[in-house]
């Protein structure tokens, strides 16, 4: 008797162990192997809502907000504007052609009559009252310019300084035939010397007004090695060759920029109203 209870009794223990193992796991995993009860709804319910709000389509969270401002307004740009790559509506991108302009040649004041390259101009000599300046007046301002302009070589450059005979009315006439360094200007910096510019200047003066002319310029370039005398180039001749178009150009500006200085220095001195003596009574 003692053994049969014994031995129910062990029965008894063997299947309420069997009932706990197997509800435990029939409430912990479920058919399809997941978590259904401690993991299920409490803890991974509440991580699901957290995640799908902060990168789903949730509305409270400022995550989500920022990814969709991104998407409508970054991306509509980068639509809109030259990168867009994906858009039917517009060509592909193709780079744009370099289109390099002529080159526009540099062309000196010229007398097609003549066929010169020449400089002039009559230039009105006038007092601060606005009458007229004596001729004595006007020539000897002339000859201070050219005292200033060549100094000591003035007595070389000058084939005539006196009064002109031919003229319709009382003129004094000046006639130089000189050189000056031909500046070359590479860049606004720098200047290189490139030879010499021969030149002949007349200086024509009247009542309130004189006349220059300058012309017959050629360019003198250096001296070649071993030879006493450079090569004299017409400046005719630079303006129109085809060849070293650049190369004459250089010529042709830097003489035109310093025969201008030198027009408007004569000018200035000429202009120059002279200093009122003060009153000694």
């Amino acid at each position: 008797m003692k053994i049969l209870v014994k031995r129910t009794s062990n029965l008894l223990k063997a299947a309420l162990l069997a009932f706990f193992v197997l509800g435990f796991s029939s409430t912990s995993f479920g058919q399809d192997g997941s978590y259904d009860d401690d993991y299920g709804d409490d803890d991974y319910g509440d991580y699901d809502d957290s995640y799908s709000d902060d990168y789903g389509d949730g509305d409270s969270s400022s995550n989500g907000d920022d990814y969709g401002d991104y998407s409508e307004d970054d991306y509509d740009d980068y639509g809109d504007s030259d990168y867009d790559f994906g858009s039917s509506d517009k060509d592909e991108y193709t780079p744009k052609k370099i289109i390099r302009k002529p080159y526009v040649r540099f062309i000196p004041p010229y007398d097609s009559v003549r066929e010169l390259v020449l400089y002039k101009a009559v230039v009105e000599v006038k007092d601060r009252d606005g009458y007229e300046v004596e001729i004595d007046t006007i020539n000897f301002r002339a000859h201070q310019w050219l005292e200033e302009e060549y100094g000591k070589e003035l007595k070389k450059v000058i084939l005539i300084d006196d009064v002109n005979e031919n003229a319709g009315e009382f003129e004094y006439k000046v006639k130089i035939h000189a050189t000056f360094p031909c500046m070359i200007a590479p860049n606004e910096f720098t200047q290189v010397e490139n030879g010499q510019v021969e030149y002949d200047l007349e200086i024509r003066v009247r009542d309130g007004r004189y006349r220059y002319t300058v012309k017959n310029l050629v360019h003198i370039a250096p001296p070649r090695p071993g030879e006493k005398d450079g090569e004299r180039t017409y400046f005719e001749y630079l303006m129109k060759t085809e060849d070293d178009i650049r190369e004459g150009d250089k010529i042709l500006i830097a003489a035109d920029q310093k025969i201008n200085s030198m027009m408007s220095d004569l000018q200035r001195i000429c202009q120059t109203n002279p200093v009122e003596e003060e009153d000694d009574w």
